[in-house]
């Protein structure tokens, strides 16, 4: 029995002993961290939060320490107040009170930290108290509202952070080395683009679409506020651009307002070229199910400023300087989660005959930045200038394209031509001016056909007439005569037939080819003349030319009809 109860004996103190060598575990922290998605032409995109579990023994006078971040890529964060920056520490996730800097209550009892810079890619927390005597030896330590320079990182990149506690204090930390983002382009801009005529004043369904799509969902968010709503929990599902704050504190004050963005996603497209006398008009708002993005009005000229519109219908014109903003600003779960595409109907409006020319039109996030550093008036977010620009409409000349079958100065025949400008009436048509090219096909006695011709401007009410062998010009309305050019409107020798595209609606032409040659009597050997026939427009640059097809019955324009 004394042999039993020593051996009980022994078992007891090597109980006590085992476990007062497990309680006196150093303090140390895992790291953990859920890397987000950032846009790829971002500036200042929000990486995951690191999140510190910690336990351990606690020394007796308590752990005083620096919490040292370092990215990859330069950190973006706002500065708040130099060097203090808006990049937050939270000690228990503010399990009680949130108690900040320059409270009333003694310093190991803050729970709230703001980082300072250190250098472009490092922020360190200063003076934290992770544990104060006799307190709890379990502990978290989240890291949040730090930003980073997703661009340059390139469109399928990855930023990882080093997190280190170092003096007074060290404490290990298992798993330093944490992804905290993985980048990827976040938009696609195109353009459906349209053609218009000169002499046709567009319809309102006559419009030209601007596509932003999203390259991954969540990639177009509204702004939010920082301290209310999710944004006020550490961690939370935040469906918008800004980060976290406090709703409110007990004691202490934070500098500045961290975790506040400037501005929703912006979507930005810039207008060039656009001809003089061309107006273009946008919604002032777009929703797409969940979404709602509104015009930003009196935008600066990097899309950042201005002020939004009041929504609802209508269209508001857009400023000579060509730049469309759209600002998301609202949204919910379901389209937080889907990706989304906002199709922009852009109007084209002109007086006619409307001017010639070809706009361009390139989309990009906004605004953009050349700020790639933490900065205390750079906003958040922003973005790289990565747009190309795309045809967005082509206003080309309203035209007659007229055929004259046969024309000759062979053989002693000469031939004559005649193209008149209608667009002079009584019936209200718009007057037009424009030059005639005349093309030759055929032959030049044997040899090649004339280059093509250009004429002079040939005015509303006015008439070309040339000859082949000896030229001519255009006979104005009021009286006057302006030759043409030397070498145009002259072909002598050539045999074939002619093209003429004048650039105004409603010319007619007629030929009249003779015999030069008189008989000792004075007779004309023979001589005829016709109307010139009348090619469709088919295209808006060099046009296209199709057969005619009966199986369409009367369907106009469709191809080469005589009668136009």
């Amino acid at each position: 029995m004394a042999d039993f109860r020593k051996l009980f004996l022994v078992l007891i103190a090597g109980a006590l002993l085992f476990t007062t060598v497990a309680s006196a575990q150093p303090y140390a922290c895992n790291a953990n961290a859920v890397p987000t998605l950032g846009r790829s032409e971002g500036i200042a995109e929000p990486t995951g939060d690191v999140l510190l579990v910690c336990s351990g023994t606690i020394p007796g006078g308590g752990i005083l320490a620096n919490i040292r971040y370092r990215l990859t890529q330069n950190i973006t964060s706002d500065i708040e107040s130099y060097p203090i920056t808006e990049a937050l520490l939270i000690l228990d996730e503010g399990a009680d009170a949130w108690r900040g800097p320059g409270g009333t209550y003694t310093s190991n009892q803050q729970n709230i930290y703001q980082a300072v810079r250190i250098s472009d890619d490092e922020i360190e927390w200063t003076g934290v108290w992770l544990a104060a005597v006799g307190s709890n030896a379990f502990q978290t330590i989240r890291l949040t509202n730090i930003r980073g320079n997703a661009q340059a990182a390139g469109d399928f990149g990855t930023l990882f952070a080093t997190v280190n506690i170092v003096s007074p204090t060290s404490v290990p930390v298992n798993n330093a080395v944490l992804r905290v983002m993985d980048t990827r382009p976040g938009l696609t801009f195109s353009v459906t683009p349209n053609s218009y005529k000169n002499c046709v004043v567009p319809g309102s369904s006559e419009y030209i679409t601007l596509r932003f799509a999203e390259g991954f969902a969540a990639a177009f968010r509204p702004q939010g506020v920082a301290g209310s709503g999710s944004n006020a929990i550490p961690g939370g599902g935040y469906l918008n651009e800004s980060g976290f704050r406090p709703a409110s504190m007990t004691d202490g004050i934070l500098a500045g307002t961290p975790g506040q963005a400037n501005q929703g996603t912006r979507l930005m497209a810039r207008f060039k070229n656009v001809p003089s006398g061309v107006g273009l008009s946008v919604p002032n708002e777009i929703i797409l199910g969940g979404m709602v993005v509104r015009l930003v009005l009196t935008p600066n000229a990097d899309g950042s400023g201005g002020t939004l519109s009041a929504g609802g219908g209508g269209y508001e014109s857009v400023p000579s300087s060509g730049l469309v903003v759209y600002e998301v600003y609202a949204i919910d779960a379901i389209s937080y989660a889907t990706q989304e595409t906002v199709n922009v109907p852009t109007r084209v409006s002109y007086s006619i005959p409307g001017p010639i020319g070809t706009a361009t039109v390139n989309g990009n996030f906004a605004p953009i930045s050349t700020v790639y550093t933490m900065n205390a008036t750079a906003p958040e977010p922003r973005f790289i200038d990565k747009a190309t620009d795309m045809t967005a409409f082509t206003i080309s000349r309203c035209r007659t394209i007229l055929l004259f079958p046969y024309v000759t100065n062979q053989a002693g025949f000469d031939t004559g031509i005649a193209i008149a400008n209608t667009t002079a009436d009584p019936l209200g048509t718009v007057a037009q001016a424009g030059a005639c090219q005349i093309n030759y096909y055929g032959n030049t006695n044997g040899s090649t056909a004339p280059a093509v011709q250009t004429s002079p401007e040939v005015g509303a009410g006015s008439h070309l007439a040339f000859m082949l062998s000896g030229g001519g010009g255009v006979f104005a309305k009021n009286g006057g005569f302006t030759a043409c050019a030397s070498g145009a409107c002259v072909a002598p020798l050539f045999q074939g037939y002619i093209i003429a595209i004048c650039d105004f609606q409603f010319a007619h032409g007629f030929s009249y080819v003779s015999d030069v040659q008189n008989d000792p009597s004075g007779r004309t050997l023979g001589a005829m003349g016709y109307l010139a026939l009348i090619i469709p427009d088919r295209g808006v640059g060099t046009g296209t030319r199709l057969p005619q097809d009966n199986s369409l019955g009367n369907a106009a324009n469709h191809g080469e009809q005589l009668g136009n």
